[in-house]
């Protein structure tokens, strides 16, 4: 099976995301003509948009990381990501889908800008209180 692999200018992510999206906004337009038909004025696609959400682990030893991958704390990314954010500066996105014989058969590059919203999924986990009580013992 093959493996994708996810840059932003030159850091990889530790893990590919499950999916993203790929979204081509359309820019044509509709009118009505005087006559009661429509007519669809076709124009050039919108920019592309791509969306997908980051699972970044805290440990490198995670089973879900692959072979030879560096991994960094997830603080980290986030703070690549908050720099990036602050910079306003385009950067290069490269999705790559390699086999494991190393041969590349999937490759897109394009140079794209953080929008002003960044979404943060988190997967939270209630946290209980180890509670001890003493119990009086009688012999």
């Amino acid at each position: 099976m093959g493996m994708y692999h996810y840059f932003i200018g030159d850091m990889e992510l530790p893990l590919a995301p499950e999916k993203y999206t790929l979204r081509l906004p359309p820019a044509n337009q509709t009118v009505r003509l005087a006559d009661g038909r429509e007519l669809n004025l076709l124009r050039p696609l919108g920019l592309r948009e791509i969306s997908f959400e980051l699972l970044l682990p805290y440990f490198a030893e995670s089973p879900l990381l692959r072979d030879g991958v560096a991994v960094q704390r997830p603080i980290y990314y986030l703070n690549r990501l908050a720099e990036w954010a602050e910079s306003g500066e385009p950067r290069r996105l490269i999705i790559y889908r390699s086999l494991p014989s190393g041969e590349e058969i999937f490759n897109t590059s394009l140079l794209v800008s953080l929008g002003f919203d960044v979404r943060v999924s988190l997967r939270l986990k209630e946290y209980q209180e180890r509670v001890c009580q003493k119990y009086a013992a009688s012999l």
